[in-house]
């Protein structure tokens, strides 16, 4: 009994040595897994602070805040000022009148010399290129026989052509107020004493009883001895709204002359073959009145020669114009329920899916 007790207490002691090992081993082991987890832990932490770090220099330093952009955008953008935000804005004509330092009222007409000069030069230069083998006699010669010419007359031939010898002198140049509400024009005195003359032939034909039956000869020197007046100058520009235009309105400058005008004329005629009638008065009278209703319903005020101011943005302008209209033409085209080309061929293929199914 005593040698069997001895064998149990041996295994059993070999036993409890063996887990002792092992227990051992296995708090080796936890300790070991335990510092490795911790060690990644630490490092992934340290990499997504380091990461949050940058982003946050990026964000704060080197980007703009897409709402704030477009806050400022709408704060300069012309379209998004109110009515109540224009009618702080100041006059422009007073703006412009205190800024140049000119009073409308009490300043006194200034000289146009300088202007005086400039047109000399250039008419004159014109004089010469004009007598240059004679292309302006040419070119009147033209006018007069082109486009539809009455029946009763015969070919204008231009015999005589005179652009004179002096010049045009300006003076008393002064701004004054406009008949539109802050607007303001430029009033100029004229006066042109010259022979400005125009010689032409001509036929009046008699068309009956048959065509070209009879033929009377007709010759005029028409001759402008004295013009003058005061011209004005207004810039005009499109009303203003507080919403934008589809199509800008031009601006442009208005060039007109006030009634007391003075334009004299002298008129030189021959009338027939044998038997000639010369300076025919009641054909002087004739002549004269139109010219002068030509010019009073061309220039003289409320009406005036129109010169348009070339826009600067008219090349963006008609962009815009062709992507909005690109636009509204691909709203037009879509369905009225909204779904696209493409989902609705989806749509039908998954209906003709079923019905075979």
């Amino acid at each position: 009994m005593s040698g069997q007790s001895n064998i149990y207490q041996e295994i059993t002691t070999q036993l409890l040595s063996q887990i002792e090992k092992e227990c051992s081993v296995c708090y080796t082991d936890v300790n070991t897994s335990g510092n490795l987890s911790a060690f990644v832990k630490g490092l992934l932490l340290g990499q997504l602070s380091v990461l949050i770090v940058i982003a946050i220099v990026l964000r704060y330093m080197f980007l703009e805040d897409t709402s704030q952009n477009k806050k400022q955008l709408s704060r300069l953008s012309p379209a998004a000022k109110s009515p109540a935000s224009l009618k702080q804005i100041p006059s422009t004509t007073a703006h412009i009148l205190n800024k140049t330092f000119y009073d409308i009222l009490h300043h006194p007409p200034e000289s146009t010399d300088w202007l005086n000069v400039l047109l000399a030069q250039a008419m004159s230069q014109y004089r010469d290129d004009a007598q240059l083998n004679d292309r302006l006699i040419l070119a009147i010669d033209e006018v007069l026989n082109g486009g539809v010419r009455p029946g009763f007359f015969g070919p204008i031939h231009v015999t005589d052509l005179s652009l004179g010898e002096e010049f045009p002198i300006f003076s008393n140049a002064r701004i004054r107020p406009s008949d539109d509400i802050g607007s303001m024009r430029a009033e100029i005195d004229f006066e042109f004493s010259d022979q400005l003359s125009l010689g032409v032939e001509t036929q009046l034909m008699l068309n009956w009883p048959r065509v070209d039956f009879a033929a009377l000869p007709v010759s005029l020197l028409l001759s402008v001895v004295r013009f003058s007046g005061t011209l004005t100058i207004e810039l005009i520009n499109p009303p203003e709204s507080a919403t934008a235009n589809a199509t800008p309105l031009d601006r442009y400058i208005a060039i007109s002359s006030y009634s007391d005008f003075t334009l004299d004329f002298t008129v030189r005629s021959l009338l027939g073959s044998r038997t000639k009638l010369e300076d025919v008065p009641k054909l002087t009278d004739l002549i004269t009145s139109k010219l002068r209703n030509v010019y009073v319903d061309r220039l003289v005020y409320p009406n005036f020669v129109k010169i348009k101011i070339p826009n600067m943005w008219e090349a963006r302008d008609r962009k815009t114009r062709e992507q909005q209209q690109v636009l509204d033409e691909k709203v037009e085209e879509a369905p009225a329920s909204g779904i696209s080309a493409s989902a609705r061929e989806r749509m039908e293929e998954f209906v003709e899916n079923i019905k075979e199914a």
